[in-house]
């Protein structure tokens, strides 16, 4: 079986399936907040997200922050 080369999601490279991505966009565009610390991919999604809302207007309480140690 080949292996899938990996793609991009938004223009960000991912590393395997872009799931974190996805996992991130989803996370976000239903009102989470918190970013993770072990998955990158997963905060950057986020981070599209954010943009995503704020391109379209759409006024919100989110604010991505880091969660304290």
């Amino acid at each position: 079986m080949a292996k899938k080369k990996p793609g991009t999601y938004y223009g960000f490279n991912c590393t395997q399936d872009c799931g974190g991505h996805r996992a991130g966009y989803r996370y976000a565009k239903d009102g989470g907040r918190i970013l993770s610390r072990s998955s990158p991919s997963f905060s950057e999604g986020m981070r599209i997200a954010q943009q995503h809302l704020k391109n379209q207007g759409v006024k919100s309480r989110m604010s991505i922050t880091k969660r304290s140690r």
